[in-house]
């Protein structure tokens, strides 16, 4: 998967949650409405596509960009191949 790949597949997931039509990769999520009830399906759904989770982080990285950077740490063989 390449970087942009993941980058619009995470932003398509946040966008739905935080029901906006658009969201900027460095959009604070916070800032943009997520609650705990908003990130527990948020860290629901980057479980189910990418096998990681963010449940501990993602209060502390609340961005599209800095999220990406979290699944793709965890990838396999890390950032290489995420």
């Amino acid at each position: 998967m390449t970087t942009n790949d993941l980058d619009s597949q995470m932003a398509a997931i946040c966008a739905d949650v935080l029901d906006r039509s658009t969201l900027g990769t460095d959009d604070d999520l916070i800032a943009l409405g997520m609650d705990s009830v908003a990130a527990v399906e948020i860290v629901t759904r980057v479980e189910t596509a990418y096998g990681v989770d963010v449940v501990d982080v993602i209060f502390d990285n609340p961005t599209v960009t800095r999220l990406c950077d979290v699944v793709r740490g965890a990838a396999p063989g890390g950032a290489a191949d995420a």
